[in-house]
């Protein structure tokens, strides 16, 4: 009999795994793994991602599938997708977690940019995730809003964090056996989000996360990246030599304090020790923005930032006008942007062409 593991990911279809998980129909198909709906024994349905049969003997392949696995297990967090049991099939690791009901951020910003008051509040879901997963030592190292799930349930909508593929376990001691999984110089990740150190091949860290998370503010408040480049190559050059655009002058329907923008450059700085220290340190920044950081723009143009006196009641004698604040000078500046490009999905970069370029442009981050 043929191996199911190997060929098309229908195989796997019907098949029950350790006595337990009846693998029903495929929900997705990624570069390493086939994700499956099944049925958990106690009658909840369940995800089940089992590693492709080709990468079984693909030692690096293997222990990314092996690493998220450890990491999801760990990170037990709502923001952060769950993971229930794990075993083999046919020498195959598979991985059982939560089925989620919704759709993953990239998708649902093909419409376009969201609102910004919901824009803020997946992001801050996003950021609280990813702080929890940076207090544990890991850093995920492939954010995007791509592996951002929204999942839907009893009308409200959750921000989860997945793929843990590419992530780093920085506390050595807590996460036992960490061998690296890429070595200096090589280039992983996905261009219109990897900070500069990571296109450059160098070292990565928690703020190398939070780099990424900037990307995506941005991209949920504008329904772009911060740089829209033609190809993989420029795009990575972009990232290493070109300041982000602002908000402001990207997305004309909004109205944007200068703080939210000047806290996205600050994420996206291109020194690492510029930036935020780690998820908690961006959340605390965030939290402390003047309120509300970003809304529509008014259709009567007026500010909507702007301090206007409260209505005091009159003193005597009674015909003295009350005295009336001045009012606040705005705090937006809207310009003329240029034509929206295309939502992009641009995937792993070449590592050749991307370190030729790094080894000449490393100084920069020195």
């Amino acid at each position: 009999m043929t191996d199911p593991v190997e060929g098309s990911a229908e195989a796997l279809v019907g098949r029950v795994l350790d006595d337990k998980y009846r693998l029903e129909r495929v929900l997705g198909e990624g570069g390493m793994g086939v994700v499956y709906r099944s049925r958990a024994p106690e009658g909840r349905d369940v995800a089940v991602k089992v590693l492709r049969g080709e990468f079984v003997d693909h030692e690096e392949t293997r222990q990314r599938f092996e690493r998220e696995t450890n990491a999801l297990f760990a990170l037990k967090h709502p923001h952060v997708l769950e993971a229930f049991d794990a075993g083999f099939v046919d020498g195959c690791p598979y991985l059982v977690m939560e089925l989620l009901d919704g759709e993953p951020l990239d998708k649902t910003l093909e419409d376009g940019p969201l609102a910004p008051a919901e824009a803020l509040r997946l992001i801050r879901q996003v950021m609280v995730g990813l702080a929890f997963a940076h207090g544990k030592g890991a850093a995920h190292r492939d954010l995007k809003s791509e592996n951002v799930f929204l999942s839907r349930k009893g009308g409200e909508t959750t921000a989860k964090l997945l793929d843990f593929g590419l992530v780093k376990f920085t506390d050595e001691e807590a996460w036992g056996d960490a061998r690296k999984l890429t070595v200096q110089g090589s280039v992983f990740g996905t261009p219109a989000y990897m900070a500069p150190e990571q296109a450059l091949g160098k070292e990565t860290d928690a703020r190398t996360d939070v780099y990424a998370v900037g990307c995506i503010l941005f991209e949920l408040l504008t329904g772009e990246w911060p740089f829209m480049e033609e190809t993989q190559l420029a795009m990575l050059q972009a990232q290493i030599l070109k300041q982000p655009r602002l908000v402001a002058d990207t997305n004309l329907e909004l109205a944007v304090r200068p703080e939210l923008d000047a806290f996205i450059q600050r994420a996206m700085a291109k020194k690492p020790v510029q930036r935020f220290a780690d998820a908690q340190a961006m959340l605390d920044a965030f939290d402390a923005l003047p309120q509300p950081p970003v809304v529509l723009r008014p259709s009567d143009g007026t500010d909507p930032f702007a301090v206007r006196a409260a209505p005091t009641a009159p003193t005597a004698p009674a015909s003295r006008p009350a005295q009336a604040h001045e009012p606040r000078a705005s705090a937006t500046t809207l310009v003329p942007a240029g034509a929206a490009g295309p939502h992009l999905a641009i995937v792993v970069a070449g590592a050749v062409a991307i370190v030729a370029l790094g080894a000449a442009l490393a100084h920069l981050l020195d």
